[in-house]
């Protein structure tokens, strides 16, 4: 009995241990990134627990299953319920179609990859302010910018005079439904899981930077064009256009054309205007300020001889709010559209967003002729 009795202790001390053990574990992983954490751009913290990570394993076996069209359980149709529901709970975000074996959303680790390569593919999004909503239309308000009238004198025991009221401007906006069909052919579907992950999230990333970056520098040319001769133009938009707390924050965004000129140009030295980002290799500064540069094909040249470059001065996270609804939405199908004839399975894609001037004051379009030198 003494033998016996002294195995079961030091089960029992094992199991404290192991005890012990887990709860480190789960006061560790509560620091991290919750379920659903999304775009990883905003900021935001989020808590996780060992049941989310575990969770969040499970969801994204029964993603993979249900792009190869493969019949989902009622056992695992609750767990995409409960998965997107804690999604919900975390983010604010927007859910699927649970009825049936597909209409998922990302899981949150492929949505983290998707806006990593976002960011590498020069998504244009991350320099305007990105605001996730849960409604499909509404409004935000903003502070009209006006001067104010200072405090007034008081005298010991004066009487306090009424202050003008701060003044409110709306702005509203509609979210708009945008998608496409991606094809997975049974190739590919027969691949391993990673290669399935790694292409539709390829896929989905160039497409969402496309449509992003057409959408933002669409509306940034219905700003009024300022012509601009030389660097000196430049740095007057800088040190005198702007106010001077939105120049301290300001981007120089232009285009291919707009950049090489600003690359070539030199002092009376010899010396070149830009200067290279100690934090950020191979970024330019100019006057401190990070020089971003988006393809010819978004942001165009005009003119035919005198080739005018665009350059867009300012706090462009002022200057644009995009409002979205977090979560890409996903649906299979291999019979639907062409599936059935090419024996492929098709991906529908669904992202709903929509773009609104937020302070026009907060940047200047300017115009600069690059086929001249300073």
């Amino acid at each position: 009995k003494v033998d016996e009795a002294e195995k079961r202790m030091e089960d029992v001390r094992a199991l404290q241990k192991k005890i012990e053990v887990q709860r480190q574990l789960e006061e560790e992983e509560r620091g991290g990134l919750g379920l659903g954490g999304g775009q990883p751009t905003d900021g935001e913290n989020r808590t996780t627990t060992k049941e989310d990570a575990e969770l969040e394993k499970e969801y994204r076996q029964i993603f993979m299953k249900a792009i190869r069209r493969r019949p989902v359980s009622s056992e695992e149709r609750s767990i995409i319920k409960e998965y997107e529901k804690r999604a919900v709970m975390h983010t604010g975000g927007v859910v699927g179609q649970t009825e049936g074996d597909s209409g998922l959303i990302l899981p949150q680790d492929i949505q983290t990859k998707i806006y990593t390569l976002m960011r590498d593919f020069n998504d244009l999004s991350q320099y305007v302010n990105v605001q996730n909503v849960t409604a499909l239309s509404g409004s935000r308000v903003l502070e009209k910018d006006e001067d104010m009238v200072p405090f007034a004198d008081v005298e010991e025991y004066g009487e306090f005079q009424t202050i003008d009221n701060p003044k409110f401007v709306p702005v509203s906006y509609s979210l708009k439904k945008r998608g496409g069909i991606l094809p997975l052919t049974n190739e590919l579907i027969a691949d391993t899981d990673q290669n399935i992950e790694a292409y539709v999230t390829n896929w989905i990333s160039k497409k969402a930077v496309v449509t992003r970056n057409y959408h933002i520098t669409n509306l940034l040319n219905t700003m009024t064009k300022k012509q601009l001769a030389n660097f000196d133009d430049i740095k007057k938009v800088l040190n005198v256009d702007l106010d001077p707390a939105i120049s301290a924050n300001s981007i120089i965004l232009t285009n291919q054309d707009g950049y090489h000129w600003m690359d070539e140009q030199k002092d009376n030295n010899g010396r070149y205007l830009l200067q290279d980002d100690p934090t950020q290799p191979g970024r330019k500064l100019f006057k401190g300020r990070p020089v971003v540069v988006a393809s010819n094909r978004f942001l165009k040249t005009e003119g035919t001889t005198t080739l005018l470059a665009p350059f867009i001065i300012g706090d462009l996270k002022q200057l644009i709010v995009l409002f979205n609804r977090r979560f890409f939405e996903l649906a299979s199908t291999k019979e639907g559209g062409d599936a059935f004839i090419r024996d492929t399975t098709n991906l529908r894609t669904i992202i709903r967003d929509d773009y609104k001037f937020w302070d026009t004051g907060t940047a200047v379009f300017g115009q600069l002729d690059v086929t001249q030198t300073v």
